[in-house]
């Protein structure tokens, strides 16, 4: 099924210079290939879609399916496309399935809050110009659109709409939106919790897991949600104890660039953030520094 299992959104690594660091890229995605995770997502906000151009959007998947293809090729690749507008986001999608990709990542990104009717309109329009699958992405915190459970059950009548990223900072509201989508979807359509403190509490197995940080600490995703699934209790408390002292720092810091620091406590040269995003102090990066050592 697409957008299931563990999901992997990467950071776009740059250059001192700010520009993507295309080699590094490669290798962050060819060793995320292999680590067991479901798929990989380039472009999400964790990877900057939002401060790359048009060229530069359409490269990093190029690169990213390229390394993907060489260390896992039945391993999904999928890209998002959100912008500001339609006909900028039509392109995106374009390049995407031109460029590769596995299928679409799809936000309500708006200077311009959006309403139902416009988002629905965008979505449609996605999704008739292409035959990939479509993963709608519930971004309420960046967006200022929360999508509502009917619309999200009307465009998955559209054939290949077949996923929802849902933000999943509130467990039981999760869990509701979850039973009730059950009710009005027939046939698969994939349910997928975001936000990586929220994954690692959760003993949800069965729901998709889209996470940033699953793209720095992958075996230790994959871990946790090998334990959930097979009910080994011990060990899913021995995996949450690793994760929780990086994951509570990295919710402390500024989305990006606390995952920026994080991969290079991680060992990637993923640079700082574009500007006018700035990098996290340096006694902040040391303490996310100093948390990674300790993981076993």
């Amino acid at each position: 099924m697409d957008f299931s299992g563990v999901i992997a959104y990467p950071v776009t690594p740059f250059t001192a210079d700010g520009d993507v660091n295309e080699a590094e890229l490669q290798r962050l995605i060819g060793s995320i290939a292999v680590s067991g995770v479901d798929s990989i997502v380039v472009l999400g906000s964790s990877g900057s879609f939002a401060y790359l151009n048009r060229a530069e959007r359409e490269a990093v998947i190029q690169s990213s399916v390229e390394a993907a293809s060489q260390a896992a090729p039945q391993l999904p690749v999928y890209a998002g496309i959100s912008a500001v507008g339609t006909r900028e986001v039509l392109a995106h999608a374009s390049d995407a399935e031109g460029a590769g990709a596995s299928g679409l990542v799809l936000s309500t990104a708006s200077y311009v809050p959006l309403t139902a009717e416009e988002v629905a309109t965008q979505c449609r329009a996605v999704a008739q110009s292409t035959e990939l699958p479509v993963c709608l992405y519930n971004n309420p915190g960046t967006t200022q659109f929360d999508f509502p459970l009917d619309l999200v059950a009307e465009l998955a009548q559209l054939n290949n709409v077949v996923a929802l990223k849902d933000p999943g900072l509130d467990a039981a509201v999760f869990r509701q939106r979850s039973e009730t989508l059950s009710t009005m979807i027939e046939g698969d359509f994939c349910h997928g919790m975001s936000g990586d403190a929220a994954i690692v509490d959760s003993s949800n197995s069965e729901v998709a897991w889209h996470s940033g940080a699953a793209a720095l600490l992958p075996k230790f995703f994959v871990a946790l949600r090998s334990a959930l699934r097979d009910d080994r209790v011990e060990d899913v408390i021995a995996v949450r104890s690793l994760l929780d002292p990086v994951l509570r720092h990295l919710t402390e810091q500024r989305k990006l660039s606390g995952l920026h620091s994080l991969a290079r406590a991680c060992g990637w040269d993923a640079g700082d953030p574009r500007l006018p995003l700035l990098p996290v102090p340096g006694s902040q990066h040391r303490d996310m520094a100093r948390l990674v050592d300790q993981l076993v």
